[in-house]
């Protein structure tokens, strides 16, 4: 009898003994380990940052919406203030577009024909004048540097606006204007002036064709609201 135990004792111990060993096996075997190329590294480096860069990006999406909506939540039972929010974000949506009139500190920018004296070379000729594509390079120079609204001789430049020759005039949202060319960019006023008048950028070419330029900081800018009508006749909305 005595031996019958011990035969079954045994052969559970050795079933015990033989799973932990199999147990043992399974957890300490080797993982395989994957060797990236130098591109491949980056490639995931890369990757892992623009991840991050999204995931932060709309953490700060949500909690404006979350505070939008608690502000919301908490002003139901006042149906004024709700209002106000809302004439508040049309305000500003209204800015954005180009519908109010805008004033803060920025530059001023002149451009000026070059003279045309003793100038007989038709090529000379055509380098001393300002172009439409010169005003399009400044007017992208500028939105570059961080300006937040710009004109042209009084005309509001918004998504829509076209700038074409036309002679002697330059065509600016339908409206012929010439030069001297007054071109009103609000922003940070230092940020603007030294990103304007850098080397790689138009003003200076500008300059080396003999065009007049005038580049002045102002703590108050004034630059008036668009009045035509922005038309979109194909995008709209994505339903998500």
């Amino acid at each position: 009898m005595r031996n019958n135990e011990a035969n079954v004792f045994v052969f559970i111990a050795s079933i015990i003994i033989g799973i932990l060993i199999a147990m043992n096996i399974s957890f300490t075997r080797e993982n395989k380990t994957m060797f990236l190329s130098s591109k491949q590294y980056q490639d995931a480096y890369s990757y892992r940052n623009e991840l991050l860069n999204d995931i932060s990006n709309l953490s700060d999406e949500y909690t404006k919406y979350s505070n939008k909506l608690h502000k919301y939540e908490n002003n139901a039972k006042n149906k004024k203030k709700i209002i106000e929010e809302i004439n508040s974000e049309i305000m500003d949506n209204k800015k954005i577009i180009g519908y109010t009139d805008l004033q803060g500190p920025g530059i001023k920018i002149t451009l000026q024909d070059a003279s045309m004296e003793f100038v007989q070379d038709p090529f000379e000729y055509e380098l001393r004048l300002i172009h439409n594509t010169d005003m399009i390079q400044v007017i992208n120079d500028l939105l570059n540097a961080g300006a937040e609204a710009i004109s042209i001789n009084g005309l509001r430049v918004v998504s829509s606006t076209g700038v074409y020759c036309n002679g002697a005039f330059l065509r600016i949202n339908g409206i012929q204007v010439c030069a001297p060319f007054y071109v009103n960019a609000i922003g940070n006023k230092d940020t603007l002036k030294n990103y304007m008048l850098a080397d790689e950028n138009h003003l200076k070419s500008l300059m080396l064709r003999n065009i007049i330029v005038d580049v002045e900081e102002d703590d108050n800018i004034k630059i008036p609201a668009f009045s035509g009508d922005i038309e979109n006749k194909y995008i709209k909305s994505e339903n998500k």
